[in-house]
């Protein structure tokens, strides 16, 4: 790619389950348990010590996941389904903040799209495309 690149080239495309909830605070509600994380729709829900209510469903080997995030007085602040997603990467994981960038390069010719997700202290969403 000429313009730019991923973080990390090398290494899996999507985090694993224990790497996810640590990120959410939360254990999953998996659609099928005997199925390995990869292939199975996986669920996180977790509320941010300002209140935000935050919905992930992930389905990685489909390159799916879908966020929705509510304020404090429960409506909708932020919905995006992605079906293009390439890479999921936990850029930063601390008490006090924490940061998820979601790649979109799937199907993709002139440009890639990144997703730079922050859940803690506040919600933020960053969105930027990048030259191939």
């Amino acid at each position: 790619m000429k313009g730019w690149q991923f973080n990390k080239q090398e290494g899996a495309l999507f985090p694993d389950e224990i790497v996810l909830s640590a990120f959410c605070t939360v254990e999953p509600k998996r659609m099928d348990s005997t199925l390995p994380f990869y292939y199975d729709e996986s669920i996180f829900r977790f509320t941010n010590k300002h209140g935000e209510t935050f919905y992930f469903k992930i389905s990685p080997s489909y390159h799916e996941f879908e966020i929705n995030i509510k304020g404090v007085d429960g409506e909708l602040v932020y919905y995006q389904l992605l079906r293009t997603v390439s890479k999921v990467e936990i850029l930063e994981d601390r008490r006090d903040h924490a940061e998820l960038l979601i790649v979109l390069a799937e199907d993709r010719k002139r440009t890639v799209t990144s997703i730079e997700l922050t859940v803690r202290p506040r919600f933020r969403v960053l969105v930027k495309e990048h030259e191939i």
